[in-house]
């Protein structure tokens, strides 16, 4: 399903499931690609079904991967059911049934999205303060029934917020610490189910949103040194320009520790449904964004002007 906002639209520093994680297509047979869509279109509808359409306008690829590695412990995919998208009222499209990992990662990206929003609300002015007054309002509703739905992982995220708030106050150029408060909110939506599969996954998304933290600060170098905004990569090799030819190697040595912790701990989760699909997106897809942002070629959406599709 298309959306009319772009995931990337609501991305910020800080903020651990918007827009890096996606699979390589060219490296998908086609029934991994139809059930990467499938799950996409049925997280959509899910969250529709839970919170209405306006959450639907921020799904987004990494939201989709929480699903399905949420979900990779299941034996059994239910069949596909076709159901009509917003966005091509007239066509029927396949969906992944409703199961409990699209409900997780519902809610998740309503709470995830509506802290944005507040987030947004403070530090922001003018035109953009107000938009982003506009979107808590509408989101409001949303947000309180997933918040009661996970209580611990909206309090974890709170403080983890806070948290970050207060290192960018400090100009703290710590990149570690700073990293650290997205890790700890991709971690807070894993489910609580005290048992070993709990800590991996844990593991797992501690390193994702470290990855994505990173990732989003050098891909955001330029933007953070024109706005005078707060970037810890900046300040931690003391940039004077958004060149980062110097400090590369050292960046790709930090960023491929976490993805290689990312992929050993999914290892450990001995995975049975869509194994081949994630290990795409953390093998090849999340390396391949590593070295684009690098090299400064990295597109939103592979440059496609329309999210959610291959």
């Amino acid at each position: 399903m298309n959306t009319k906002v772009r995931a990337r639209c609501t991305a910020g520093k800080g903020y651990a499931m918007f827009g890096f994680i996606r699979p390589v297509k060219a490296e998908l047979r086609v029934k991994e690609a139809e059930r990467f869509q499938q799950v996409y279109c049925g997280l959509c509808h899910t969250i529709r079904a839970e919170y209405g359409r306006f959450y639907t306008l921020f799904l987004s690829y990494d939201m989709t991967f929480l699903a399905l590695t949420a979900g990779c412990g299941q034996t059994e995919t239910a069949p596909p059911c076709r159901k009509r998208c917003d966005a091509q009222p007239f066509l029927r499209r396949a969906c992944a049934a409703p199961d409990e990992a699209l409900r997780l990662a519902a809610d998740a990206s309503v709470v995830l999205t509506y802290h944005k929003f507040r987030d947004d609300l403070a530090d922001e002015k003018g035109a953009k303060r107000a938009l982003a007054g506009l979107l808590c309002a509408l989101g409001k509703r949303g947000y309180e029934k997933a918040r009661a739905r996970m209580p611990e992982a909206d309090a974890e995220i709170r403080q983890a917020l806070e948290d970050l708030r207060q290192l960018e106050q400090a100009h703290c150029p710590s990149m570690d610490r700073a990293a650290d408060t997205s890790s700890r909110m991709t971690a807070a939506v894993v489910p609580r189910t005290g048992d070993a599969r709990e800590r991996i996954l844990h593991q797992m998304f501690s390193q994702i949103g470290r990855w994505i933290y990173l990732v989003d600060a050098v891909q955001d170098i330029k933007k953070d040194m024109e706005e005078n905004s707060y970037n810890p990569v900046v300040l931690r090799y003391d940039l004077h320009e958004p060149d980062i030819t110097a400090i590369r190697e050292p960046l790709e040595r930090t960023l491929e520790r976490s993805l290689a912790d990312v992929c050993m701990a999914f290892d450990l989760l001995e995975p049975q449904r869509d194994a081949d699909l994630i290990r795409n997106i953390i093998f090849l897809g999340m390396p391949t964004v590593t070295r684009q942002v690098l090299d400064g070629t990295y597109q939103t959406n592979g440059g496609r002007g329309k999210h959610g599709s291959l």
